[in-house]
């Protein structure tokens, strides 16, 4: 008796290992080949699913910034029982760069959109979910800002390849939160 084909389940782990190859060799450097080996199947299945390169990057983007989303929902309830927010700022940042492979993923969606206007709906969940989240402790304006310099300090730490200016962070942070309680914000 032969196993029963579950087309569904294949294009899942060809997406699954398109997510691993763009993490581990960036957009520009990923191959149907690449991602059939990964992924543990023929290389016409990739190209089945996917009659184009493009589409297999674009729906590997898409699954990877609905993590993102995922993990962004985790930060918001921590942040909202948070007694020091600079601090938990901080820590949430610090963890975030733990997953290196995740983060760097994460800043290819936002660079690929830039150059393709069908992935920006897909890097856009990302940026308005963050904003969302540092508005809701500094204010629209400021959480705008808030935001910026939270990826800012991120990007830097992936490029560098060092670690992360939490003192720096840290400060910023309270600035902008400090700024919006002393405008009688809450």
């Amino acid at each position: 008796m032969t196993p029963r084909r579950d087309p569904e389940a294949r294009r899942h782990r060809i997406v699954t290992a398109a997510v691993r190859a763009i993490a581990e060799d960036g957009v520009g450097n990923v191959t149907h080949r690449r991602i059939a080996a990964l992924a543990d199947v023929p290389l016409g299945s990739t190209t089945y699913y996917f009659p184009t390169l493009d589409d297999l990057v674009a729906a590997a983007l898409r699954e990877a910034v609905e993590y993102s989303r995922a993990g962004l929902e985790a930060w918001a309830e921590e942040l909202i029982v948070s007694r020091d927010l600079p601090a938990t700022f901080v820590d949430l940042a610090t963890r975030y760069l733990e997953d290196r492979a995740q983060a760097l993923l994460e800043y290819e969606v936002c660079l690929a959109a830039a150059r393709t206007p069908e992935l920006r709906p897909a890097a856009q969940l990302w940026i308005d979910g963050l904003r969302g989240i540092c508005a809701r402790f500094a204010g629209p304006e400021r959480g705008f800002a808030l935001a910026a310099m939270l990826d800012g300090y991120l990007l830097q730490a992936l490029v560098s390849d060092g670690p992360l200016d939490t003192e720096g962070l840290r400060a910023g942070v309270a600035a902008l939160v400090s700024l919006r309680t002393a405008a009688g914000q809450t």
